[in-house]
């Protein structure tokens, strides 16, 4: 099966250019959005769109803004999520429009998985299906009371100050192969967590965390038992409180939290092209 990598670009509301890939097979039998994590782009996600486009689907990825091959500096400055969904919005009506499929799905990782359960919170009717990889739900589990107080301080007067050192590279998988490769990245950021940023993301984890049991569409929870960056309870909360009747959660022992990059993620991808499947 042959398959189209194409790259393009949409602009923004407010005028920020957003880089965009899709990968589109012969006779495509659904469509997957794929959302990629904080720090990160969507290139990272190759591996992925090509193992779901060999089996039929056509797969469509942004890099949201400040982020990646988009727009928006500085980098890495999340504004509140109400604007990243609207910008994945405006990027699925779009791609949504072009190719005649029946069923679409959407996949997020990471901060790309609070992504993914915020849009299915605001827009319930536009995915048949959806699928995190250690989801965010939970951000600020592990930050102290007194961190995040001084962060809504300070968001106020230096929104873009770069604040909390990240996770150490190696805690992102247990497979050598990754952490060199992600340091050695340069569209991936690598500096401190700015301070509306880690705002932001809190902010949009307690508004998805109030609205999971409006939440009706099948879902796929993956996580991995190692995880020490995004907290797995959240990943567990969410498959508790959602209301839909098919529902499945995975947590895969000795997998810190990029799965999907783990020596084993044959195993992980095989669960997504399954779920897909039995679905699309």
């Amino acid at each position: 099966m042959s398959v189209q990598m194409t790259t393009g670009s949409i602009t923004a509301q407010d005028g920020i250019r957003l880089h965009t890939v899709s990968w589109i097979p012969d006779s495509p039998r659904a469509g997957v959005v794929l959302v990629h994590g904080y720090g990160e782009h969507s290139g990272r996600y190759t591996h992925v769109a090509e193992a779901l486009a060999g089996r039929g689907y056509a797969v469509f990825a942004i890099d949201h803004r400040a982020h990646g091959r988009s727009g928006g500096e500085p980098r890495a400055l999340m504004p509140p999520f109400d604007i990243i969904t609207a910008d994945l919005d405006q990027f699925v009506r779009g791609v949504k429009a072009r190719p005649t499929l029946p069923r679409w799905f959407i996949l997020g990782h990471s901060m790309g998985g609070l992504i993914t359960w915020g849009y299915a919170v605001r827009h319930p009717d536009v995915f048949d299906g959806l699928i995190s990889s250690g989801a965010a739900i939970n951000a600020d589990a592990n930050v102290p009371a007194a961190l995040v107080t001084i962060a809504n301080l300070l968001d106020r007067v230096a929104p873009a100050l770069a604040l909390v050192d990240a996770a150490p590279l190696a805690e992102l998988a247990s497979n050598p192969e990754i952490a060199p490769a992600f340091a050695a990245d340069p569209l991936n950021y690598k500096g401190k967590m700015r301070v509306r940023t880690g705002v932001s993301i809190n902010n949009e984890a307690k508004f998805v965390r109030s609205h999971l049991h409006e939440v009706t569409r099948p879902a796929l929870l993956l996580y991995g038992e190692d995880d020490r960056i995004v907290n797995p309870s959240g990943s567990k909360l969410a498959y508790e409180q959602i209301r839909s009747t098919d529902k499945r959660i995975i947590g895969y022992p000795g997998m810190k939290h990029e799965i999907m990059n783990e020596r084993d993620r044959a195993v992980v991808l095989n669960d997504i092209l399954a779920w897909l499947d039995a679905h699309a």
